[in-house]
């Protein structure tokens, strides 16, 4: 994390007031173009998916409208699923030779406290304490998601490609193993579409600490507030001072 820049308030025609707000760099131009690739990618796989599915779904009325509708279908799919396999790998290739992906990814290693961090934001959300969990670079349920991503990633390019080859994979597996291969790759799909819709768009939209929604996917930045409120204690070791006492209710 690095501070990066400064904000004097007020309203532009009006006195500045000299009151600055700090702004930290949480996403690189780079990262948010691979954030903004990779949902790309899955709204057209997701879409695409499951119009292959239930094609007598609403959702899948523009394809029924555009001839050939089944190739569209497929091409799309299958071109959503090319970019999103391919910057995957590209992303392995990141943490392993950049010095900044090596770092992000020391800081989303799973440790035991993020799984006490999860029992404490816990009781703080039934009441049970008044200490709210301080995080750091990552909160236990980025790392969460980080790791779910990477899991589904490999199943879904897995059996993916071996529907998308099955005569290839026919060759060297029985036919139940394609079945079984449809299966996990059909429940993968609506496991990864619901988590998305359902703890994904809270964290980024709907939580009352982001909405309207968290613009750092697309600026970069937190403000120094927004750091207090869920990297505290990253914030805390920048600017080399101490946490705020923990008797303090949030």
């Amino acid at each position: 994390m690095e501070k990066v820049r400064e904000k004097k308030t007020g309203r532009k025609g009006q006195k500045q007031r000299h009151t600055k707000r700090m702004y930290y760099l949480r996403w690189t131009r780079h990262e948010r173009i691979q954030h903004w690739l990779l949902a790309g990618s899955f709204i057209v796989l997701v879409f695409s998916g499951f119009a292959l599915e239930y094609p007598e779904s609403w959702w899948a009325w523009p394809f029924i409208t555009l001839a050939p509708a089944v190739d569209l279908r497929g091409t799309l799919h299958r071109a959503a699923a090319t970019l999103n396999i391919a910057l995957a790998l590209y992303h392995l290739l990141w943490l392993i030779i950049s010095p900044r992906g090596r770092g992000q990814f020391r800081f989303m290693i799973l440790r035991k406290q993020d799984f006490r961090d999860m029992l404490n934001m816990l009781r703080y959300n039934l009441g049970k304490t008044t200490q709210h969990p301080r995080f750091g670079h990552f909160t236990y349920w980025e790392k969460f998601e980080y790791w779910a991503l990477i899991w589904g990633t490999i199943i879904m390019a897995t059996t993916g490609l071996m529907l998308w080859f099955e005569n290839a994979t026919l060759r060297l597996v029985p036919l139940k193993v394609i079945e079984l291969a449809t299966v996990i790759h059909l429940y993968e799909a609506i496991l990864a579409s619901l988590s998305i819709l359902v703890w994904h768009f809270y964290f980024v939209i709907f939580s009352p600490a982001v909405y309207p929604m968290n613009f750092s996917m697309i600026t970069g930045y937190l403000s120094r507030e927004e750091m207090l409120e869920e990297h505290e204690l990253e914030l805390s070791f920048y600017e080399n001072t101490e946490p705020i006492p923990t008797n303090e209710p949030r």
